[in-house]
């Protein structure tokens, strides 16, 4: 029989960078640690901060480089529906046992989590996997000419009015969003010959927009911060384009990182492969609402170190480290097992099936 295919570990360092900066937007602005009262220390912060929403749109275009290609799997949704169950329901029962403040919302959430915007980019990413088959039979029909226009007509309310605006158009849900990005990772992978492809893969752009972009945004917001000048039309312009996935400098910044990434030769690094495998039970564990205020600054006691650049970079490895240590421990002890049932098993058949009939020609 053959081996099996090794991943290469340089879209997996990639998640793994991603999540980092995740956890560094959730930490600056959920828990008081940030302090933007000097030019230095807000630079510092809104540098931490400024790259959760371009991470958040790598996530969907590594994926989609992908799924727009390989055979689909229903187990990927399930298992990733079942993470998210046994995260959100466990870890609020432990909180309000524990004596924390867990009000019936936050309960009722817990029993119905991919159902609300508490974590919703799982949900939106959840809701993208369950469209993948429809989505790669329409890609399936599309010539050239019409994927590029379909990709065009759609960036004009996602994109074009969003960025020369600096606020939501009509169509402003994420998962909108999440859409267009896969459509538009398929069409790369599909038709690599375009320009914008030809730029990307030049090193020096990947590095000019990936990074540039995002150093730019801190540059400016962190001036604007300091000299408190937060109500103004420029301000809102920064802000928007660190927070919304639909602002063109986050896509561009987030396909140039992509491709950056791509392009490395990493060969494949084992303990770099099963670091970002827990990437998404990390996002999950740190954010299940009942918890979140009690990681900040009951574990983390971060206001308590108000300021502090350097704790704040400790902070978040150690949120990273110790929720990937759970993550791999549930996936041994209890997601595994539940794979290997014949109740899963037999819903991974049927979901495959099914999507086979879907994406198949008529």
């Amino acid at each position: 029989m053959p081996g099996k295919t090794t991943r290469s570990s340089n879209l997996e360092l990639l998640r793994i960078l991603c999540m980092l900066l995740i956890i560094g937007d959730h930490l600056t602005g959920q828990s008081g640690i940030a302090d933007y009262t000097t030019l230095p220390s807000s630079f510092a912060f809104c540098l931490i901060g400024c790259g959760s929403r371009i991470a958040c749109s790598v996530f969907v275009l590594i994926g989609g480089w992908f799924l727009c290609e390989q055979p689909y799997k229903t187990r990927r949704p399930l298992s990733l529906w079942l993470s998210l169950w046994l995260y959100t329901v466990p870890v609020t029962l432990l909180c309000k046992l524990a004596g924390l403040d867990v009000s019936w919302g936050a309960l009722r959430w817990a029993a119905f989590p991919a159902s609300t915007r508490q974590l919703w980019f799982i949900s939106d990413y959840l809701l993208l996997l369950l469209c993948v088959p429809l989505l790669n039979r329409l890609l399936r029909g599309l010539s050239r000419p019409a994927h590029r226009g379909l990709l065009a007509v759609l960036a004009v309310p996602l994109i074009v009015y969003p960025t020369l605006f600096g606020e939501n158009g009509a169509v402003s849900d994420t998962a909108w969003m999440f859409l267009y990005e896969y459509l538009l990772i398929a069409y790369l992978r599909r038709w690599p010959d375009n320009r914008l492809a030809h730029l990307l893969q030049h090193r020096a752009a990947a590095l000019g927009l990936g990074l540039g972009l995002p150093l730019l945004n801190t540059i400016l917001r962190a001036v604007l911060e300091t000299r408190g000048l937060t109500d103004g039309k420029a301000f809102q312009y920064m802000a928007y384009y660190r927070t919304a996935l639909d602002a063109l400098p986050n896509l561009l910044a987030a396909l140039a990182l992509f491709y950056l990434f791509k392009g490395l030769d990493l060969g494949c690094v084992r303990w770099v492969n099963a670091l970002a495998g827990t990437t998404l039970g990390v996002y999950i564990l740190h954010q299940v609402p009942a918890f979140r205020g009690f990681l900040w600054n009951g574990l983390l006691q971060a206001e308590a170190h108000h300021g502090s650049v350097g704790y704040t970079l400790l902070a978040i490895l150690a949120v990273f480290l110790g929720c990937a240590a759970v993550d791999a421990l549930r996936t041994a002890l209890v997601m595994r097992p539940l794979e290997n049932t014949s109740l899963f098993k037999a819903l991974c058949e049927k979901g495959d099936a099914l999507a086979v009939k879907i994406t198949a020609d008529d």
